[in-house]
């Protein structure tokens, strides 16, 4: 199952447990792949990419929750 058949799947989960903590997340994700597939640069998601992808948003995150702290 890839990483985009994966968030669909949360993505309807979340909507159905009403967990809009999950649905936030789940939607930056598929939000994030969708931006990627469009830059233009003509770059395949492959499983390398999207570990890289994930690991950027959660890297983002975490300087956001960081800064909020301080």
């Amino acid at each position: 199952m890839s990483l985009e058949a994966k968030i669909a799947n949360d993505l309807k989960e979340a909507m159905k447990s009403k967990d809009q903590a999950a649905l936030r997340s789940v939607r930056a994700i598929k939000a994030a792949i969708l931006l990627f597939k469009t830059d233009g640069s003509g770059n395949e998601l492959n499983e390398d990419s999207e570990i890289k992808l994930l690991q950027k948003l959660v890297k983002s995150r975490q300087d956001s929750l960081d800064i909020y702290v301080k």
